[in-house]
């Protein structure tokens, strides 16, 4: 078995997505979906309920409370929104984690996740609304393959940020030559595994390489990969790699985002991600809760 397969093997290990998020999956395929019971679903999960009606009645949806009960959260957020956060909560205790071998402490990978997806759907809003839908799904999973890729860089950490320093590879360039794949394609073969949208597979596998996608899907990488250039050089979630990739030009033309509307965009962010990041860490727990600004 070559490098490559057998760490594209290890993406069964991963436990799959919890039954309540392939239940409300099924459920954005109906056009004609019962909120009744839509919200039974949610319901037979306190900790999850809990967190929804927090999430309705928070001032990042732009709501003052008022909200106390499931269907209304519903009404209110829209299923699409409600499945983006159920997701949100279901993957947090995986993201959380240390990642070893992109030197990520615990929380540091989160805090990059949300702070993506916060961004990729702002952009969103602006230029690209059709792509709002998958674009905070599709920010928050970006990076997943690091979970299963890093035990395998940290191995061959000597080699691979050799090729960086002395080839001015980029990082996940050196991780294909010396591993055989990157984490964008474990990412990619992952959230195959967990039958998420085809937009939302092509953000993981080509984040970094917005220019090899398909025409139908470019928006939605573009989307993620700036938002991705802008959080990294804001120091959300760095880690050893952070640094070591390309902003791609033409990704941006397309967008046409300027650097002052970045700004303000990276500056919207902070505000939504300390909320966010309030709401979807259990009380308690040791993982890294500090919002980091923008450096000026």
């Amino acid at each position: 078995m070559s490098r490559r397969d057998e760490i594209l093997s290890q993406v069964t290990t991963v436990p799959s997505l919890p039954a309540v998020v392939c239940r409300l999956q099924e459920f954005l395929d109906d056009p004609e979906v019962n909120f009744d019971q839509l919200s039974r679903v949610i319901e037979c999960d306190p900790g999850l309920t809990a967190n929804v009606l927090q999430l309705a009645n928070s001032a990042y949806f732009g709501w003052q409370g008022g909200i106390g009960s499931v269907r209304d959260a519903i009404s209110r957020l829209g299923t699409k929104r409600i499945f983006q956060m159920v997701l949100c909560m279901s993957v947090a205790p995986l993201v959380r984690k240390p990642v070893r071998g992109y030197d990520l402490e615990a929380g540091q990978l989160w805090e990059h996740s949300v702070a993506v997806a916060i961004c990729a759907e702002k952009i969103a809003a602006g230029r690209r609304p059709t792509c709002q839908p998958h674009s905070f799904t599709g920010g928050l999973l970006h990076d997943v393959g690091k979970l299963l890729l890093g035990t395998f860089v940290e191995v061959d950490d000597g080699p691979i940020k050799e090729l960086v320093e002395l080839d001015h590879l980029t990082f996940n360039e050196a991780e294909r030559m010396v591993l055989g794949v990157d984490h964008a394609e474990v990412g990619a073969h992952l959230l195959e595994r967990w039958n998420l949208p085809s937009e939302v597979v092509a953000v993981a596998r080509w984040h970094h390489e917005p220019g090899r996608v398909d025409d139908s899907l470019q928006s939605m990488v573009d989307l993620v990969h700036v938002a991705d250039v802008i959080c990294l050089n804001c120091g959300w979630g760095l880690g050893s790699d952070g640094m070591q990739y390309r902003l791609d030009e033409a990704a941006a033309a397309r967008l046409g985002l300027r650097s002052q509307e970045a700004e303000t965009i990276a500056a919207q962010v902070i505000t939504g991600l300390e909320e966010l990041l309030q709401i979807f860490t259990p009380a308690g727990k040791g993982a890294h809760n500090g919002v980091q600004h923008p450096a000026r």
